[in-house]
């Protein structure tokens, strides 16, 4: 017997796990599986960047994730058992501007949690065989326990790390690249001692002539005189061997840590700190490769998390990237599964040339850290201390490296789906770009009492859906073709099931239109002008409400994607202008009417 649902997903790490709830909440039906008997017990993964958390939030998960995490803002750090230099992250321009720290067997548990609450069901013990691609669906077989299955489906997502089984079906895939000579220790410790105070909630980085060792903070469950953290330590230089032999990670260690091994490498690398291990959670080495399949898809086969790349944990890059790739394919197979693209291959085309430039970008970030930070080089040594003193005495210099490493101003360069920037774009915010959080904007629709909500709120109830944000001006001058073009913007953006439309007005253009468009939001921005942080402003449209009527247009268009990303930009004048910006929403999305 067959089992048919609309996408398999090998794998219910993180990645899968997030894949599947956003299937399911966008109303798909979804088989994941694993070989595991339920959510890891270890902490493995344990660091969340800005950006990530801010794509949780949009999807309703941040909250449960703060509840049990701790939020790191700074770092120490340490020559020859003395205080090097010590490091604020500053004020980021972002909803959460730190490192969020909780291991990934909660995050696992978390989103277990939500699938089931979405009355999903998640396939533990259960194993991939094989798969055959078919030219509408593809077909798996699956084992579980001792009985084999079938299940069909339109795509399938290998989201089964290094050692991909959807990757390495396909004999066409290679996970190319290099292996890294030295093991890491890693060891996850409860920690007593005098200077318990001084590492609970930042992390501590130790330079010594064996090797580097960090301290990073961990939610800690004990007593208020112990912490917990994670300890982890480079047994030799960061250099790269040829080798096709794939081991990253702690599942195939070339030997065994032992507890007496972490005692002695704190003692050897952690000079001039009072702590001791009072209890030892998990220790192991792990290896580090640096690897990329060659293409994230075949047909109606994709990868995404370690199965398609995996790089040095710099930065706590690894399972970010997967979540962000999980959030970019979820979207996009939806679309095309409930038959509201117009054009699939564009679409599904897309998700391969948006996430390889983004691992690519973090595996040579992460790279080039780790050659630095680790190598026993004199010369790279040298850049190591000044790279460090600059970072912790020059606040631009670090917000620019870690706005990096944070993804905080990460933009789509290549894709099918961005718009190139357009003659009339003026100063708006480009295709490509992130849209960033504002200031509350005051709902027109409601009658019996305000309401206030940010464009991230606004956005949340649409979380599966294209945002078309019409910007008006509103001069008296120009009332007559403002309202003419407003009005063609509600009837032609109220055509799509998957895109919604938001007018937003500055409170001094206050104006009129018919309210009643069930696909049309209409939104007040009483701070345009006045405030860094108004949709106006994040918007790049506050310099035309004061312009002059040889300068100013009636109304921008900036079209946003489920994941926030802006697909389109212009100002619009003309009604030739505004056609332009529906003929590029046709070009994947398809009207409904």
């Amino acid at each position: 017997m067959t089992e048919t649902v609309d996408v398999v997903i090998s794998g219910a790490g993180p990645v899968g796990l997030f894949c599947a709830y956003l299937l399911i909440k966008n109303g798909l039906s979804v088989y994941i599986l694993d070989k595991k008997a339920g959510p890891t017990d270890q902490s493995r993964a344990f660091g969340i960047t800005p950006r990530t958390m801010e794509i949780l939030q949009h999807h309703g998960l941040a909250h449960r994730v703060l509840q049990k995490s701790i939020a790191v803002r700074g770092g120490l750090f340490h020559v020859g058992g003395s205080n090097f230099r010590e490091a604020y992250f500053e004020e980021f321009d972002t909803l959460f501007p730190q490192l969020t720290a909780l291991g990934q067997s909660d995050v696992e548990t978390i989103l277990a949690d939500e699938i089931e609450r979405l009355q999903g069901q998640i396939h533990w013990h259960t194993e991939l065989v094989a798969y055959e691609q078919h030219p509408d669906h593809v077909l798996a077989t699956v084992t579980h326990d001792t009985t084999t299955l079938q299940i069909s489906a339109k795509f399938i997502v290998g989201a089964d790390g290094c050692h991909s089984k959807v990757r390495k079906h396909d004999p066409t895939w290679t996970y190319e690249g290099n292996a890294i000579k030295a093991q890491f220790a890693l060891a996850d410790l409860v920690l007593e001692g005098a200077d318990i105070p001084k590492i609970r909630n930042r992390p501590v980085v130790f330079y010594h002539s064996d090797g580097s060792c960090v301290l990073i903070p961990l939610p800690h469950k004990g007593s208020a005189d112990t912490t917990t953290v994670r300890l982890l330590a480079n047994m030799g230089p960061y250099v790269a061997e040829e080798s096709d032999r794939v081991n990253h990670g702690v599942d195939r260690p070339r030997e065994v840590l032992t507890l007496d091994k972490v005692k002695e490498i704190m003692a050897d690398r952690i000079e001039g700190l009072n702590v001791a291990i009072k209890d030892p959670i998990w220790v192991t080495y792990f290896n580090v490769n640096e690897r990329i399949a060659n293409g994230f898809r075949r047909n109606r086969a994709f990868l995404a998390g370690d199965a398609a790349h995996c790089h040095s944990p710099a930065g706590g890059q690894g399972m970010n990237i997967g979540l962000q790739d999980a959030e970019n394919l979820a979207w996009k197979l939806a679309l095309v599964i409930k038959g509201e693209s117009s054009d699939t291959e564009k679409l599904l085309g897309s998700y391969p040339l948006e996430r390889e430039a983004m691992a690519k970008s973090v595996m040579s970030t992460t790279g080039t850290l780790s050659r630095v930070m680790l190598s026993d080089s004199y010369i790279l040594s040298m850049i190591r201390y000044a790279g460090v003193t600059m970072a912790a005495s020059i606040p631009a210099v670090r917000r620019k490296m870690l706005s990096h490493i944070f993804q905080i101003n990460f933009k789509l360069d290549e894709s099918p789906i961005i718009a190139q920037q357009s003659p009339s774009h003026g100063s708006l915010l480009p295709p490509g770009h992130f849209l960033k959080e504002t200031r509350a904007l005051l709902n027109k629709n409601v009658s019996d009492s305000a309401e206030r909500k940010t464009i991230y709120q606004v956005l949340e109830q649409w979380n599966t859906k294209h945002t078309a944000i019409w910007a008006i001006t509103r001069q008296t001058w120009q009332h007559e073709p403002e309202t003419a073009l407003t009005e063609a913007f509600i009837n032609g953006i109220s055509r799509y099931e998957s895109c919604r439309g938001l007018v937003a007005q500055s409170i001094t253009q206050f104006g009129t239109y018919d309210t009643e468009k069930t696909k049309v939001d209409y939104w007040i921005d009483t701070q345009a002008i006045t405030s860094d942080d108004s949709l106006t402003s994040r918007l790049g449209f506050t310099a035309h409400l004061t312009g002059t009527k040889s300068t100013t247009p009636p109304a921008a268009l900036v079209i946003l994607r489920p994941d926030r990303y802006v697909a389109y930009s212009s100002l619009i004048s003309t009604k030739e202008e505004l056609d332009q910006a529906f003929t590029f929403i046709d070009s994947y999305l398809s009207p409904t009417k």
